[in-house]
């Protein structure tokens, strides 16, 4: 089944070339705030990424494709400045796409597996780490994603996107992290 939907879709892709293909390119600037806990202490902090998309668009109105990236949160402790929080995901997106003049708008899902780490410092001295805890999470990941695009030429578009990270790891933790994220993709 999931082959026979695979087809449907790249054979109505290739099959009109007079609407846009794909887009696709590179999330560069993508600063975010990461809200979640470890055994030590809640964390809310600043953080910042970098990650891709590819959209397809098979149909006037559906888009799909793939999304990625990583999100890096510092953090202050009480013995350091130096923990860090890091989420790495990739996965599917599925979404409804609106597209006018030089103007387009995605509203779509992701779902994504990840892994999430945690580098927490509890002590350090100068460069020396006293007492620090290392955790490493499988996790899945879902966020929404509102993306709006403006053709700067035929084949050339800035984005801009607003998606919010939820991650589920070490079976029921729970992390958070709306992202503002701007890139650059390239159309056919």
């Amino acid at each position: 089944m999931l082959i026979f939907l695979l087809t449907v879709l790249f054979l109505e892709i290739f099959s009109q070339n007079s609407k846009p293909l794909y887009s696709g390119g590179m999330l560069f600037f993508q600063p975010g705030y990461t809200i979640m806990h470890n055994p030590y202490q809640k964390v809310e902090s600043v953080g910042f990424g970098l990650g891709g998309i590819l959209r397809f668009y098979p149909t006037k109105h559906i888009c799909v494709g793939v999304s990625g990236g990583s999100q890096k949160t510092k953090y202050n402790t009480i013995g350091s400045e130096n923990s860090f929080i890091t989420l790495g995901y990739g996965g599917f997106i599925f979404g409804y796409t609106i597209a006018k003049d030089k103007f387009r708008f995605c509203a779509s899902i992701g779902m994504a597996r990840g892994k999430l780490r945690n580098f927490h410092i509890s002590e350090q001295t100068g460069v020396e780490i006293k007492d620090a805890a290392f955790y490493s999470y499988g996790a899945w990941v879902t966020y929404p994603m509102l993306s709006f695009d403006y053709m700067l030429t035929k084949k050339i578009s800035f984005t801009s996107q607003l998606i919010n990270l939820t991650a589920v790891y070490n079976e029921n933790d729970l992390y958070f992290c709306p992202v503002f994220q701007l890139g650059i993709l390239f159309n056919r």
